[in-house]
């Protein structure tokens, strides 16, 4: 199968950055990219002087690393989708700024915009625009439990059209983003047998795409056995195609509406090439139709980590880097062990017990990506990374691990929506995490320099940057980090420039912030009440029937409500 490849000349150690869903805890994903590209931009500055003046310049500094790195695919779900689409926006807009001591309030940084401040004014939270009546119609059953045109809101502010697109050193020009969805009407395909034709349905899906730039041409490839589309950021129904599928992947079942999406048939029927790497004996069941039309929600619902296909995509364009070594890919993960406890077998067979059991197997087993892991499996050592929430606090014996990481975890993950303090304390978080995971997680083996990086680094740069295993009291300097932070001055005895950083030099764990349940009786009480009357009345279509639910079901209705925010933000000590 014919496929674009890398040219490796350049010897450039690849990147690959998977996104998992998290819904709210999404500002933790935005935080931790934030300070990742902030990083390389830092680095890149650097080695852009060195290069200007000259290794013999008296002003050449030596202990800056001058192997290249570069970001070959973002991919991501739910809310690691809608941060990766943020990621491809920000690092192609020359006016993106960072979040930093220069920049507390995040302005010009779509991450925050999106993330923290969301769609919230000086005179309505964001958390009223969701529960606001207005998209609930009479006479029609509700589109979702919430109101999403908050999430139009957002999507709305931060997608717009970019005339002036650059792409930075450490960036490919064929930088995939690969957003998953969930098709809800499936994509039949017919499997020849010897007399006749079986069909098997598929509801996972992905968007993949480019932008467009001397090497690709806006649109779909001519190459039939291409499968993506080419994004002109200067055209704004091309800008409108990725808001679209970003509003899909992130359309949380029930909770947020879904999304129609629409896809040529031309894209569409590649399907069977590019997933099964062959087109003979099996075919897309399309109609006639020239367009393909589908209801899209979540794609975190079947895969909610997409590492599979963003390495899938990563070996595709680079069949080399796996014998080279000289790539590695990263998962960011709020809730990376959600789900993982060991229930002991339940003996009940009751009609209950086994639909519970059904739907968890179900979901489990859609979960499971069995060639994703295989291949995951087979990659060398230091090629897989995770960045993980980690929240320290002080006490009397020091710095100690926190019980609970995010503000945005309570209710499944919606917990953000309830404060923006919620999500600043995340968002934090994640840059100071992110600060870690580059300094002393996100490296290779010293003996490893020249075969993954393709050339030395100097004494001077290890002297700066190399540090040890965690419990090495002698500090033997064993690794070398891949991307490394200008901020450090010794990552090995932790010294960092804290004269030209400030603050931002070591960063500190953000405050874990607390709600107040009196505040939010007064703000909130009333909207929910409305908001559930309201969808009451749209499936019951009575007015007698919703009299009586407001008088007798509504106040008990907010109580269940209110006492599952209140007992979720105590486990998570938000109270």
């Amino acid at each position: 199968m014919q496929k674009f490849t890398q040219n490796m000349s350049s010897e450039k150690f690849k990147i690959c950055i998977t996104m998992a869903g998290a819904v709210s805890a999404g500002a933790y994903t935005a935080g931790v990219i934030d300070y990742l590209l902030e990083s390389l931009h830092l680095w890149e500055k650097a080695k852009k002087h060195n290069k200007i003046v000259g290794e013999n310049h008296v002003e050449y500094d030596h202990s800056i690393p001058m192997h290249d790195v570069e970001l070959e695919v973002l991919s991501g779900a739910s809310a690691g989708g809608i941060t990766g689409t943020l990621t491809v926006l920000s690092l192609l807009n020359k006016e993106h700024k960072f979040v930093n001591r220069d920049n507390p309030t995040g302005e010009d940084n779509v991450f925050y915009q999106s993330w923290v401040k969301m769609a919230d004014t000086d005179t309505e939270k964001s958390l009223l625009k969701l529960l606001n009546v207005d998209d609930l119609k009479d006479g029609e059953y509700p589109e979702s439990l919430l109101n999403s045109d908050a999430i139009d809101i957002i999507a709305d502010k931060a997608l717009q059209t970019n005339d002036n697109v650059a792409f930075p050193k450490y960036v490919s020009k064929s930088l995939d983003l690969v957003l998953t969805t969930t098709n809800l009407r499936g994509l039949n395909f017919n499997i020849d047998f010897k007399d006749s034709e079986s069909v098997i349905t598929n509801h996972g899906g992905f968007f993949r795409y480019k932008i467009s730039n001397e090497a690709f041409k806006p649109g779909i490839p001519t190459d039939e056995e291409s499968l993506y589309f080419v994004l002109d950021l200067e055209n704004s129904t091309h800008v409108n195609y990725l808001k679209e599928a970003t509003l899909s992947t992130s359309a949380f079942p029930i909770g947020l509406k879904s999304r129609e999406i629409t896809i040529a048939q031309e894209y569409v029927a590649r399907y069977p090439k590019y997933l099964f790497d062959r087109s003979e004996g099996i075919r897309v069941d399309l109609q006639k139709d020239d367009m393909y039309t589908f209801n899209s929600v979540d794609g975190g619902l079947i895969n909610n980590e997409p590492f599979g296909i963003g390495m899938k995509v990563l070996l595709e364009k680079n069949p080399a880097i796996k014998e080279k070594d000289n790539y590695a890919i990263i998962m960011v993960d709020p809730f990376p062990n959600q789900d993982n406890s060991e229930d002991a077998y339940d003996s009940k067979r009751d009609i209950i017990s086994i639909a519970k059991g059904m739907f968890k197997a179900l979901r489990n087993q859609v979960m499971f990506n069995q060639d994703g892991i295989f291949e995951a499996l087979s990659l060398s050592n230091r090629t897989k990374f995770l960045v993980e929430p980690k929240r320290k606090q002080h006490s009397a014996t020091g710095l100690v691990r926190s019980k609970s990481d995010l503000a945005s975890a309570p209710l499944s993950g919606f917990g953000g929506f309830l404060d923006e303090s919620f999500r600043e304390h995340d968002f934090q978080l994640g840059r100071k995490n992110c600060q870690s995971f580059l300094r002393y997680y996100f490296a290779i083996e010293n003996r490893n320099i020249v075969k993954r990086f393709g050339k030395q680094v100097t004494a001077a740069s290890q002297d700066r940057f190399c540090y040890g295993n965690k419990d090495d009291l002698n500090k033997v300097p064993k690794y070398f980090p891949i991307i490394p932070d200008m901020r450090v001055l010794r990552a090995i005895e932790r010294k960092y420039d804290t004269n030209t950083y400030g603050i931002d030099a070591e960063l500190a764990y953000p405050k874990y912030p607390t709600f107040d349940m009196e505040t939010f009786d007064q703000t909130y009480k009333k909207p929910i009440q409305k908001r559930i009357r309201k969808i009451v009345q749209s499936f019951t279509k009575n007015r007698f029937y919703t009299f009586v639910f407001r008088l007798f079901v509504q106040r008990k209705t907010y109580r269940i409500v209110r006492n599952t925010i209140k007992d979720s933000l105590e486990e998570n000590e938000l109270l």
